[in-house]
């Protein structure tokens, strides 16, 4: 199954989704040698995303992280 994957933007109150950005796989390649995997080679779960690894993931993306929301990446089945 082809996955899509995003960063996604929460707000730390509400803990609603208000804000995401595609990001392509090879920039999540990347990204996952900053993060703790666990053997998920295909990076299926939901990754939280600070520090160093926040910081790339705006670089790579082309976003610019908001201090208002907690951010994670996180893969969607692609619609064909």
């Amino acid at each position: 199954m082809p996955l899509r994957r995003e960063v996604c933007g929460y707000d730390r109150e509400t803990e609603w989704l208000v804000w995401s950005i595609p990001i392509s796989g090879e920039a999540v390649r990347s990204l996952a040698r900053l993060l703790d995997t666990e053997g998920d080679e295909d990076l299926v779960h939901v990754y939280d995303l600070e520090g160093h690894a926040l910081e790339e993931a705006a670089r790579l993306a082309g976003f610019r992280p908001r201090p208002d929301l907690d951010h994670t990446l996180e893969a969607f089945a692609a619609e064909r």
